[in-house]
C-alpha cells in the first residue's frame, strides 16, 4: 500500500478523506461507482443516438468501399471527439429459410478535402433525427455529425461486432435485435468516420442500424 503522502497531490480534501482512500499495489486508486457508467455523460447532454431512416439490405460478404450506414465527425480540427458507446440493429425482413445476421464496422478516414467531410458525405439522415438520451431538457442536436446512407469510404479492414443472431425458420428473424456495447472501442477524431453494415446469408435480410456516441473534448482523451 502506498503512503498518504504519495497520493495527497492526487486528491482533494482533508486528511480524513485521504485515510479512506484505498490504493492498489500498482498505485491504482480503488473506487466504487456512485452512478451507472454513462449517467454523468447523459446528464451533461453529451450522448446522442442516430439510426437509419429505413431498413437496408444486408450484405452477403464483407464490403470493401461501400459504407452503408456511416457516421462522420465533421467537427473543426479542435472540436469534439466522438466516443462510441453502442451500435445496434433491428431485423425488418428475412425471406431465407436458414438465416442469421451480424454486424460489421469500418473505421475510415477520407483523404483530406477542402471544407471537411461534407464535401464527400451527404446528410442523408436529417440532423433533427439525432436524439439525446437526456430527454427534452437536452435540446436539439447542435453538433457536426453527418449521417450518410451510402458513401464510398477507405477500406481500412472491416471487422465483426458482437455475435450474430438468427434462427432456422422463414421470416422468424423479423423483429430480432442485435445490441453491441462498444465502451469506447471506436473513437472518432474530427474528419473521421465509422461505417456499419449487417451481414447475412441473403440480401432479403434487411436491418435498421443505429449508433450511440458521446461528444467530448480532445483533452479528455489525449494530453497532446
Amino acid at each position: 500500500m502506498l503512503g498518504l503522502k504519495a497520493i495527497q497531490g492526487l486528491l482533494r480534501g482533508t486528511i480524513d478523506r485521504l485515510v479512506n482512500a484505498a490504493v492498489g499495489s500498482q498505485g491504482d486508486l480503488l473506487v466504487s461507482n456512485f452512478l451507472p457508467r454513462y449517467a454523468r455523460l447523459v446528464a451533461e447532454g453529451r450522448v446522442w443516438r442516430a439510426q437509419e431512416a429505413t431498413a437496408t439490405a444486408s450484405v452477403i460478404a464483407l464490403p470493401t468501399t461501400a459504407g452503408l450506414f456511416t457516421v462522420g465527425n465533421n467537427s473543426p480540427d479542435d472540436g469534439a471527439w466522438y466516443v462510441g458507446i453502442a451500435v445496434y440493429a433491428f431485423n425488418a425482413a428475412n425471406a431465407a429459410a436458414l438465416d442469421a445476421f451480424g454486424l460489421a464496422a469500418c473505421v475510415s478516414q477520407l483523404p483530406a478535402v477542402t471544407g471537411g467531410l461534407s464535401v464527400t458525405m451527404a446528410q442523408d439522415i436529417a440532423k433533427t433525427s439525432v436524439k439525446g438520451l437526456g430527454g427534452v431538457r437536452q435540446g436539439a442536436y447542435n453538433g457536426y455529425a453527418i449521417l450518410d446512407e451510402g458513401v464510398t469510404v477507405t477500406d481500412d479492414l472491416w471487422f465483426p461486432l458482437g455475435q450474430s443472431v438468427g434462427s432456422t425458420a422463414v421470416i422468424s428473424a423479423k423483429g430480432m435485435t442485435q445490441w453491441v456495447w462498444l465502451d469506447g472501442l471506436i473513437v472518432l477524431p474530427p474528419k473521421t468516420m465509422v461505417s456499419f453494415v449487417s451481414t447475412a446469408t441473403s440480401t432479403s435480410n434487411t436491418t435498421r442500424k443505429g449508433f450511440i456516441w458521446a461528444e467530448v473534448p480532445k483533452n479528455w482523451l489525449r494530453s497532446d
